[in-house]
């Protein structure tokens, strides 16, 4: 686990760019992932610049229906689109 490593940004601009995830501005960031038109799957991120919480580090990996490492992929860019969306297709 990265956690420590990424704060609030790091987490959202690869949401953003990898998977398409448009967010809404509030107390916190909250987007939805999209599969086929129809909203699948939601994450949250926390405002702020310092580092993650282990806890919420797993729990927005949790929301995105991914292990922690392979949130650690997507945050760190190997982890592609279309290896994200296979499990929730396959359901």
């Amino acid at each position: 686990m990265k956690n420590v490593q990424f704060n609030s940004q790091h987490m959202k601009s690869p949401c953003e760019h990898k998977l398409d995830i448009p967010f809404r501005d509030g107390k916190e960031l909250n987007g939805w992932f999209s599969l086929d038109g129809v909203k699948s799957v939601r994450i949250t991120v926390p405002k702020g610049k310092k580092a993650i919480s282990p806890n919420t580090y797993k729990s927005m990996a949790r929301q995105l229906r991914l292990h922690v490492d392979q949130f650690d992929q997507l945050i760190e860019c190997t982890l592609k689109k279309d290896d994200f969306e296979r499990p929730l297709r396959n359901g």
